[in-house]
């Protein structure tokens, strides 16, 4: 873990994150995990957040209590909410189960709620379209699209586009045995942009082709490190830490 460092603007603090992989233009809560290099938007605010590598956030999105895999793609103005309601209760308030008025109240909430800061999980190369809104507690399948306003509430599988309010599966982005063979790579563990540095001739537009590239060629390009990074506050410091892999 390294020492807490004092920041005295915002532009020392982008410059501290992006030293360690994170160009953050947006603002972060209670905090984040990030596998270098990330990439968040200005006007974008994430809060217990953990995201992959090459994964990036557009402007003006809110992502709360969610954990993104790597290569995402996550729109503007997109939503991933943090809690759900209770719908059989005497109230959907939130006051039963979290007091949020300490400012004037002192009670401690006598429940707990199970919707109350349930994650949301997302895969590897997920296209997320703007206007789009995750619910709490969604899980959304390597390789999928959801539409731009899309509003999640079901899990969505595996390569699939789901679209509409309520979002709904309109098709798959290939075929069954295609879509296998894209899960069984693992083709995410890759380091491609780093390698496409020095060998832009590859061929990403043909799945297939690209898989059997892979196959051929894996051993030779350098895989992503899992190395995590975490941010925290401890009054006008940030912490930068690093933490064990949790595997891809």
């Amino acid at each position: 873990m390294t020492a807490p460092k004092r920041t005295s603007s915002t532009e020392e603090l982008k410059a501290a994150l992006l030293g360690h992989g994170l160009d953050l233009n947006g603002t972060i809560g209670s905090g984040l995990i990030w596998e270098p290099p990330v990439k968040i938007f200005h006007s974008s605010h994430v809060t217990d957040v953990e995201i992959g590598a090459y994964s990036y956030i557009s402007p003006k999105a809110e992502i709360r209590h969610a954990v993104i895999g790597r290569y995402c793609s996550v729109g503007d103005n997109v939503n991933m909410r943090g809690s759900a309601h209770p719908r059989e209760w005497l109230s959907s308030h939130p006051f039963p189960y979290s007091n949020i008025f300490t400012h004037s109240r002192t009670y401690r909430p006598p429940l707990t709620f199970e919707g109350y800061g349930k994650r949301t999980l997302i895969g590897h190369d997920v296209w997320i379209g703007s206007q789009a809104i995750i619910l709490p507690g969604v899980r959304i399948g390597t390789g999928a699209i959801v539409g731009a306003g899309a509003v999640v509430a079901k899990d969505v599988p595996a390569y699939a586009v789901a679209v509409g309010n309520p979002a709904r599966i309109v098709k798959y982005r290939f075929e069954q045995p295609l879509i296998d063979r894209l899960l069984q790579s693992e083709w995410w563990a890759y380091d491609l942009p780093k390698y496409l540095e020095r060998q832009p001739g590859i061929p990403l537009d043909n799945p297939e082709g690209m898989l059997d590239f892979l196959a051929r060629n894996g051993g030779t390009i350098d895989r992503i490190s899992p190395r995590r990074k975490s941010y925290s506050r401890q009054q006008n410091s940030i912490v930068i830490s690093n933490i064990p892999a949790s595997g891809t």
